[in-house]
């Protein structure tokens, strides 16, 4: 059995939080029919568990009102209504915010994978893509690759080294009007050997060349890539 000295401090400590919590329900009582004195609401009551005020009685054009006065309180946690009059939305913590959990938001859905190309038709569709976004292109008067140029012809190489082997890649050099013609056909043969640097099969990439009359605004210096079928 317990100490007589043990239980009589126990029953002091539940008569003073009993006390304690009794005395905060009635000064925060006291604030909200203040609070709804101030504003002008009436005809119904407040009622109080802990810092939680339960609303009832309220006429339905007052019971918004009537929350909101509460709700700024302060020390009131939380704020509820009852009966028909409730407005939606659930309980109103102090912040004005719904209590009650917002939905789950349905999960993402998976981005689309486009599907590797398998045919002629698909290579050619996906190597004009490429070619469209970052061209393979050189600086002027000369074989080599532009930062772009490079990054292009890398993108190229990636695709190019699933393609089957009854397809083949024809790789036509471009000058701007007026430079030398043989210029096409060494750019032509950089792009073919940095393919197969970069594991394009030998025989599946070749080069020739064609004079370009795109003029000198740099349109011309590129190279363009056919697909054809064995």
């Amino acid at each position: 059995m317990l100490p007589t000295a043990l239980l009589v401090t126990l029953a002091l400590t539940a008569i003073s939080v009993w006390s304690a919590s009794d005395d905060i329900e009635a000064e925060l009582a006291a604030r909200a029919k203040e609070a709804l004195a101030d504003v002008g609401v009436s005809g119904g009551q407040v009622s109080f568990s802990g810092r939680d005020a339960n609303l009832t009685g309220f006429p339905p054009d007052k019971a918004a009102q009537a929350m909101d006065a509460i709700q700024r309180v302060d020390g009131v946690r939380a704020v509820e209504i009852s009966g028909d009059t409730a407005p939606p939305g659930g309980p109103v913590t102090t912040s004005g915010e719904p209590s009650s959990p917002a939905p789950p938001s349905p999960p993402p859905s998976p981005a689309p994978t486009s599907a590797k190309p398998t045919d002629k038709a698909g290579f050619q569709a996906e190597i004009d893509r490429l070619l469209t976004a970052t061209p393979i292109t050189f600086e002027p008067d000369t074989i080599a690759l532009t930062a772009d140029g490079e990054r292009g012809a890398m993108e190229i190489a990636k695709l190019l080294t699933d393609a089957p082997r009854e397809l083949r890649f024809r790789i036509t050099g471009q000058v701007a009007t007026g430079s030398d013609r043989k210029l096409s056909l060494n750019r032509a043969l950089a792009v073919e050997r940095l393919l197969e640097r970069n594991g394009v099969n030998r025989d599946q990439a070749y080069s020739t060349q064609r004079r370009n009359s795109d003029g000198a605004n740099g349109e011309g210096r590129r190279v363009d890539i056919t697909a054809e079928q064995r």
